[in-house]
This record gives C-alpha cells, sequence and structure tokens, in this order.
C-alpha cells in the first residue's frame, strides 16, 4: 500500500479530520467564492505593507481552492494533510488533471523533502508563529500569481 492510500485510509478514520460525501457543486463554488475573498483582503493587506498577514491570508485563498475541488469529488476536510492527500490521489487516479508541482508548492506530505523552498504552509506557518514582521514583498507578489494561477485551474476542474 501506498503512503497516499496508507494515509488516506487513516484520514477517512476520524470524521474530524475527512469524510466522504455526496458530489457537491454548491459548496465547491462557495470555496472559489472564499478563495476570491481572501484574494481581496491579501491584496488590501498589502497595501497595508502588512504583508505577514497577506501570506497568511494567501496560504488560505490557495486551500479554499483545493477544498471545492474536494467537494466536487465527495469529500469534506478538516485537516490539511488529509486535504494534500486527496489531491494527490485524484491526480494519481487522472480524475483531475492539476499539475501535481502546484499541490507540492501548497504543500507536501514530506516535511524533510526541500527545506531549501518552504512551501506555502511553512511560509504562512513563520509568519503567523513566528516574530519577526519583515516579509519580502516579493514573496506576497509570488504568493498571488499562484493564487490566481490555482483559481482559474479550480474553476476548470469544476467546470469539467
Amino acid at each position: 500500500m501506498s503512503q497516499i492510500d496508507k494515509h488516506l485510509k487513516w484520514c477517512l478514520k476520524d470524521s474530524r479530520r475527512l469524510v466522504k460525501i455526496k458530489s457537491d457543486l454548491d459548496l465547491a463554488n462557495k470555496h472559489i467564492k472564499k478563495s476570491e475573498y481572501n484574494y481581496k483582503i491579501m491584496q488590501n493587506l498589502e497595501d497595508q505593507k502588512t504583508y505577514d498577514w497577506a501570506l497568511n491570508i494567501g496560504f488560505y485563498a490557495v486551500y479554499h481552492c483545493f477544498l471545492g475541488i474536494l467537494a466536487k469529488f465527495g469529500y469534506d476536510s478538516k485537516n490539511q494533510s488529509c486535504t494534500i492527500t486527496v489531491l494527490l490521489k485524484l491526480i494519481e487516479e487522472s480524475k483531475i488533471d492539476l499539475d501535481k508541482d502546484y499541490v507540492m508548492r501548497f504543500d507536501t506530505l514530506e516535511p524533510e523533502k526541500d527545506v531549501a523552498n518552504p512551501t506555502v504552509r511553512e511560509k504562512r506557518e513563520t509568519s503567523t508563529y513566528g516574530v519577526d514582521t519583515n516579509i519580502d514583498l516579493e514573496q506576497v507578489k509570488s504568493l498571488k500569481e499562484f493564487i490566481v494561477k490555482v483559481q482559474r485551474e479550480t474553476i476548470r476542474i469544476l467546470n469539467e
């Protein structure tokens, strides 16, 4: 059994992590709307030069896209690693045409995989739990570009 399969099985053992639901396009579209809302908030925070919180809300802009994809395919996730696992499983089974690198750029199931290039989750954790407020504007701009790509891909997947 692969690591993804083992983790998916673990996720489904507890409804506080992941549950199988009926495909819900209405919920999926609400997640897209939330992602778009978060993107606007991120832009406002960027305008205020509050880059640490802009990174934080940017994380959730991407995450809501991923939750939207899960809703379309009949999953409700309350756990970030379970969300990643379902996405990787859907990609592996060719149920979605999404670049695996998008998922891995957001987060990885292998925490030590690429320490030189932190994931969006790791950057969010640093900005949230760390004490440094000096976040590079380029990180925010790069995340904004990534969010737009993920939103476009998510909308495409939801419309297939």
